[in-house]
Order: structure tokens, then C-alpha cells, then sequence
């Protein structure tokens, strides 16, 4: 009757499958998380309950065919209830930085090394950060504390949506597809000019808008979080044609005219509550916002140490290691040049009774 997978359905919790079966759980199913490289603008403002929210698609994610990347904001612990969802986690960030994780023992009274450390893994430039990305994990891209210079950073980031779209287009990507990206606080990479005039953060903000239609079509999605509509360019809020509406989201009519109609009820909405808006516009219940479940948050400690260009001593000294071990070969430099214009010889058979012995 529902069309779902009752060996899906085994694998959602009580809660999931709850919903899954109910009219409005068959409608998020089939018009959004079935709809591979659907984008999704999640908006609202502090304290609303975006990143909650957030979280709650990527459990869903989860038991997808998509590979899961969350971009880490690198505010108040925001990555500890991915660490506990029951699926692995590798994090990946910038050679030189190190991502430190601690739980608190009240046995100890402090606190100790993460029982389940997720798997760290340090990439040596942005493009290298895709083939660290691995199907069946929530992938953490720790990039936004890993650089002393703001720069530095968004010459990475660049780099990033580049290497993703050039690689895609020529099929030279690794088996990532289809995959979604979260991006939460989402201004810090592509910020609209409500946020910065600075011409440098505006193009990359249109360099990732263009990349983001040409993902789309390979199935690549991006769930982007901002506090408020004008927080990203005109152009991305465009190319995200769902929107999920947490408290406080406010959305002129010359804005965005299907979504200005909510403004009265948002104001109203609880953290739990939010309205998911279609790309057709409409919602389903019509104007009854839903109640999310909050995800539990552990204490755990983060700490973000080093960076890409100021690297910690321990990276700068692994680096001299690793150009130690490796040959300099710039010694056989002569010996090439001595071999330019070299010809073998054709008559080869004063060699033949060397090769008969």
C-alpha cells in the first residue's frame, strides 16, 4: 500500500518508521529524500532549532544510497550528535590542523580520550579532501578553524567546489555520487551581501552557486542553514527549491512570494517546530508546521588545534619526516640531460648471443 521496502522500513527507528507510514512521512519521502539532487535552504533564526533539524535529515540520510558530508561550522560542539548516531564518522581536515575529542568520566571526574575516536584523516589540499570521502560513514570536512588566515581559507573552499565540479564533469570523481552536503551556518562560505560586501567572499559565494547546478544533475545535493533568507546570494536561494521554515524566518514578497505567505505563522513556531516547503511551494499539512525530535548532545569536548598555514610543531615536524624519506632526485638531473638526443642503436644482433647464453 505505501510502496516503501519492508526491508527498509526494518532498518528506521520506531520513530522513522512511524512517520514513514503516515501520509505526511510518504510526502517528505517522495518528494524530497527520494529525489536525488534536490537542494534544500533550512532558515531561521538563533535558537530556532535549525542544526536539530539538520540532524534529523541526516538520519534519515543514513539509510540512503547517499554519502553523507557534513561541512562543520566549527560552533558549540555542533558535530557531537553525528558522533553518536550508530554510523562511523570520519573526519577530514587540513594538513597541520588536528581535530581533539574528549568525553567527560564521571568515574575520573575529567575528561579522557573518546572511547569510539573516529577515524581522523589529514588531506595535503582541498581536491585530495573528495577521495578521503567514504560511502557508508557521516564525513565531517573540518575546514573553517583549520586556517589562521581568512584568505587562506577561502582559496581552499574555492578549490573544493572546483575540483568537485571539473571532476564530475570530466567523470573522473571517486564513487561518492549520489551525495549530499550540510553546510550549517552556510554564510561563512557563501555569504550574500547582507552578510559581507568583500568582493573576493562574493565571487566565491557565485562560484559555489554555479558548481551547485551542475552537481545537481548528477545527483549531488546541498542542504545549506542560514539564520536569514538574504544570508546567502539571490542566485543560491534560487537553486534551493525547498525550504524548511524554522522560527523566526521571515521572507519578503518581492523575495520570495510562496514562501512570504508562512511569515505569520513562524513567528509563532516553538525550536521543535518547522514547515517544510516544497519546490512546488506548498507544504504539506497545509500551513501545520511539524514537531522535530531533538537529538542528545553528550559531553564531549572539541578541540581544534594547529592550522593549514601555522601548523602544530608535531605537523611540522611529521612534514620534515616525510621530506627526509623522500629521494631527491634532483642528483640524477645530469644524467638525463647526458641521455638527451641518446638514439638506440637498431642493429641489436651483437646482442643476440648474449641473450641466447
Amino acid at each position: 500500500m505505501t510502496g516503501l521496502n519492508n526491508v527498509w522500513l526494518d532498518k528506521l527507528d520506531l520513530n522513522q518508521r512511524t512517520v514513514a507510514l503516515q501520509r505526511v512521512g510518504m510526502t517528505f519521502l517522495y518528494k524530497f529524500l527520494f529525489k536525488r539532487g534536490d537542494h534544500l535552504f533550512i532558515i531561521g533564526n538563533t535558537g530556532s532549532g535549525k542544526t536539530q533539524k539538520a540532524y534529523w535529515l541526516v538520519n534519515w540520510l543514513r539509510h540512503t544510497r547517499e554519502t553523507v558530508i557534513w561541512l562543520d561550522s566549527a560552533k558549540n560542539r555542533e558535530m557531537i550528535p553525528l558522533l553518536t548516531m550508530g554510523t562511523p564518522v570520519r573526519i577530514i581536515c587540513p594538513k597541520g590542523s588536528l581535530v581533539k575529542l574528549s568525553e567527560w568520566s564521571n568515574e575520573k571526574h575529567k575528561y579522557i580520550p573518546l572511547e569510539n575516536m573516529p577515524e581522523i584523516v589529514e588531506v595535503p589540499d582541498a581536491g585530495t579532501a573528495w577521495w578521503h570521502v567514504k560511502r557508508g560513514y557521516i564525513n565531517i570536512f573540518c575546514f573553517r578553524n583549520a586556517f589562521e588566515k581568512a584568505h587562506e581559507r577561502e582559496r581552499w573552499m574555492k578549490e573544493l567546489f572546483e575540483t568537485l565540479t571539473t571532476w564530475t564533469r570530466k567523470q573522473r570523481m571517486p564513487k561518492i555520487y549520489p551525495f549530499c552536503l550540510v553546510g550549517d551556518e552556510a554564510h561563512w562560505f557563501n555569504a550574500g551581501q547582507k552578510i559581507t560586501s568583500d568582493t573576493s567572499r562574493n565571487l566565491l559565494s557565485e562560484l559555489i552557486t554555479e558548481h551547485a547546478l551542475e552537481i545537481r544533475a548528477y545527483g549531488g545535493r546541498l542542504v545549506l542553514i542560514a539564520q536569514g533568507y538574504k544570508n546567502l546570494p539571490p542566485a543560491t536561494r534560487e537553486n534551493l527549491p525547498n525550504n524548511l521554515l524554522c522560527r523566526g524566518a521571515k521572507v519578503a514578497p518581492d523575495e520570495n512570494n510562496a514562501l512570504s505567505i508562512y511569515n505569520q505563522y513562524t513567528s509563532r513556531y516553538k525550536p521543535s517546530d518547522g514547515l517544510f516547503v516544497y519546490s512546488n511551494g506548498e507544504s504539506y499539512p497545509r500551513k501545520a508546521p511539524w514537531t522535530f525530535p531533538f537529538f542528545p548532545m553528550p559531553k564531549i569536548k572539541i578541540q581544534y588545534l594547529g592550522e593549514y598555514d601555522n601548523p602544530t610543531e608535531k605537523a611540522k615536524i611529521q612534514l620534515e619526516i616525510e621530506q627526509e624519506l623522500t629521494p631527491d632526485l634532483s642528483k640524477y638531473n645530469g644524467m638525463l640531460q647526458d641521455l638527451q638526443g641518446y638514439e638506440v642503436p637498431h642493429d641489436i644482433s651483437r646482442y643476440e648471443v648474449i641473450a641466447d647464453d
